[in-house]
């Protein structure tokens, strides 16, 4: 009898320890890229946060990276990009999104110090996914971060002509202290993506030739 449950145990054993090696852990599902979503892949007007930065490693203050383990960025010194619109935020008629999406590109751009209209760099790409003025009166009657003012962006970097990324970054600040009366709404959000730019493309120029 005990010979017999000595044998059930090693045999159980065994077959646990063979669909422990057949297992996918969540750290080998992240470096393949298998949770991530390409933002590109999103109906216009549409866009799930939570969804698109599900295994993504923090990369600095409110920015969240994944990065391809097999890539060789070591060949790469410079960038191509791309404009960033704003096809993936919600429609809503309250105010044009234009001049907010125009200031985050110029600002973006700018802020390279790297060669950036090279087709033999990689390929920056992405979009505004959030650009939200928040609620002035909630600022002013509350107080306490409500009626915050917030903006999203997401990039992915391309190898030339490659269709998959070999980095994905998704980054976001919020603003609620703006002045007397709740402040500016407008300069609020022009600040918010200004940072943002420069938190961009400084995470990229670290990348670039690593």
């Amino acid at each position: 009898m005990n010979r017999k449950r000595a044998i059930c145990l090693i045999l159980t054993l065994a077959t646990a320890l063979f669909l422990a090696g057949c297992a996918t852990t969540p750290d080998t599902a992240m470096d393949s890229g298998a949770t991530f979503k390409s933002f590109k892949d999103y109906p216009d007007h549409t866009f799930n946060p939570k969804e698109y930065y599900a295994g993504m490693k923090k990369g600095g203050h409110n920015l969240l990276i994944w990065q391809d383990p097999s890539a060789d960025l070591s060949k790469y010194k410079s960038v191509k990009i791309t404009y960033f619109d704003g096809r993936l935020l919600p429609e809503q008629t309250e105010f044009s999104y234009s001049p907010f999406i125009k200031r985050f590109n110029l600002d973006f751009g700018q802020s390279f110090r790297i060669p950036k209209n090279d087709s033999r760099g990689l390929e920056v790409e992405g979009a505004i996914v959030e650009c939200n003025p928040g609620s002035r009166a909630a600022r002013a009657m509350v107080g306490l971060g409500a009626g915050k003012a917030g903006c999203g962006v997401v990039c992915e970097i391309y190898e030339p002509g490659a269709s998959k990324p070999v980095i994905r970054i998704y980054t976001r600040d919020t603003a609620s202290s703006g002045g007397v009366w709740g402040g500016d709404s407008v300069s609020m959000l022009n600040h918010i993506l200004t940072v943002l730019a420069t938190r961009l493309s400084a995470k990229i120029e670290e990348k670039v030739g690593q």
